[in-house]
């Protein structure tokens, strides 16, 4: 049943992967600077919507890039690399966990745990920076571990490549997470092996490559840049005002399935620390430290954690320890969840046919409850993709309006402008730049919110949603609701 378990999410990870539009505001700057980057043949200067977008080094951008050579400038194509790489991470989850204690079960237990939690998952379905950044943090880990115990100088210049791609991703933070897992990991375990020149040596070349791109950037933007990337990486230090045990409570909910499994884990793994569970243990504690500390708290930044989380869960649960809290644990995880999916059929009136999967968690308990809470995580991804998804996404009109500007104006030849409210995903559907507020100039295509323009009359108008698709759940409340929606008109001025 495990590895059918796999399968099955290894395949949801890929399906409908392009049925929805692009998400706004975060997912349509990658969708709309990537398509201006293979049109300008620009792959160093992210423009998004005319503008020079300096916020995240480009590899995000040239993986989304590789996506749309393959499969078009869609939405399947925008998100290929992104779900191929949170499937990768998986697999690397695999191997790791697989090393560290040489029990295949382990590692498949790890891969399925990784790729079922909620925030790694939705993260894998959209264009943006934390799964790949994930990727290449773990692939680091991985090759370092592999190198440490093959004492292979090739594979350790290889971990520090991987490190190089991860600072492409989000910058000095691809470097400091693997160098601070592993520094704390051989002050624990080995402190000798922190003497070896090699580190040192090949740190230096790391951050060249991998801080190169913000090198050239500083060199040819100069001011623009720096505040840019004072803004993103270092003003976050301190600015913010959210409780240090942030990231303890939202693993709560981001690490479902498997959430409330992974803190007895962690007291298991500390009160019984065996060789094999220091690493997973340095892993999590250093990057979810490191991120307690730091001001600003975005639930993202500790997904690199996430890994680690899913080897400690699953070590935990192939124990023969503590049986009767895991059992009930693991009961009680997928009432929550089953329960959250009655209550979605009801409240936003889903097929009633949905109901006849929720009894399986159930079933697969009395059987093998340790996988119990996976198929509840399965379950609620497939509500999600099948019925929650598409119930909101009738209410996305954003697509439909690039679509009929297009037809106004195929060749993009009069300048565009959105008045009242500003669509980021528009650009990407659109074809061009839309110029945000201001004074339409004669000869211009408008959109304007109903009652914000009175040059033209509205030839076809669309109800649109004005807040952050980003906030999932608000969104799917406020569709329910018919709440924070407008409508907007389009008129030749």
């Amino acid at each position: 049943m495990l590895y059918f378990l796999v399968f099955l999410t290894v395949a949801l990870y890929f399906f409908k992967l392009g049925s929805f539009q692009v998400w706004s505001p975060n997912e349509a700057f990658y969708a709309e600077a990537t398509r201006q980057m293979l049109q300008s043949g620009d792959f160093l200067n992210p423009y998004y919507n005319g503008e020079l977008r300096l916020n995240k080094p480009p590899m995000t951008y040239w993986l989304v890039s590789l996506g749309y050579l393959l499969l078009g400038v869609n939405e399947l194509g925008l998100r290929l690399m992104h779900a191929l790489l949170g499937v990768g991470t998986g697999l690397l989850t695999f191997l790791i966990a697989r090393e560290l204690t040489g029990n295949w079960q382990a590692g498949i237990l790890s891969l399925l745990i990784l790729l079922l939690s909620l925030q790694f998952f939705a993260s894998a379905q959209y264009a943006s920076p934390e799964v790949p950044f994930t990727f290449f943090i773990t692939l680091s880990l991985y090759l370092w571990l592999i190198s440490y115990r093959r004492k292979s100088l090739f594979v350790l210049l290889l971990a520090f490549i991987s490190s190089s791609l991860a600072m492409l991703v989000k910058g000095p933070a691809g470097f400091v997470l693997p160098a601070g897992v592993v520094f704390l990991y051989l002050l624990l375990e080995n402190p000798r092996e922190l003497l070896k020149l090699r580190y040192y040596l090949l740190s230096l070349p790391a951050l060249l490559l991998g801080l190169g791109w913000h090198g050239y950037q500083l060199l040819t933007k100069g001011e623009l840049f720096w505040e840019v990337f004072y803004k993103e990486n270092i003003r976050r230090i301190y600015h913010g005002d959210e409780p240090i045990y942030f990231y303890l409570l939202d693993t709560n909910v981001s690490f479902l399935p498997y959430s409330l499994l992974f803190f007895p884990a962690l007291l298991w793994v500390i009160f019984n620390l065996r060789r094999e569970g220091l690493f997973p243990l340095v892993w999590f504690t250093f990057v979810y430290g490191l991120f307690s500390l730091i001001s600003q708290k975005i639930p993202l930044y500790v997904l690199p954690a996430f890994p680690a989380l899913a080897i400690i869960t699953s070590c935990f649960l192939l124990s023969q320890d503590w049986e009767r809290l895991k059992r009930f644990l693991s009961f009680l995880l997928c009432s929550l969840m089953v329960l959250a999916l009655l209550l979605a059929v009801f409240f936003f009136s889903l097929h009633p046919a949905l109901l006849l999967l929720l009894p399986l968690p159930f079933f697969v308990f009395f059987k093998e409850y340790r996988l119990s809470p996976a198929v509840a995580g399965i379950l609620l991804v497939l509500f999600l993709k099948t019925s929650l998804l598409p119930y909101i996404e009738s209410s996305r009109g954003v697509k439909e309006l690039g679509k009929f500007i297009k037809s106004l104006d195929p060749e993009s030849l009069k300048p565009t402008y959105q008045l009242g409210h500003f669509h980021h995903s528009l650009p990407f559907y659109s074809g061009r730049r839309i110029i945000r507020g201001g004074e339409p100039q004669r000869g211009a295509l408008v959109v304007f919110r109903l009652g914000y323009f009175g040059g033209c009359e509205p030839v076809k108008t669309f109800r649109l949603y004005t807040g952050s698709e980003s906030r999932l759940f608000k969104f799917l409340m406020d569709a329910r609701r018919g709440k924070n929606f407008a409508d907007f008109g389009v008129c030749l001025y």
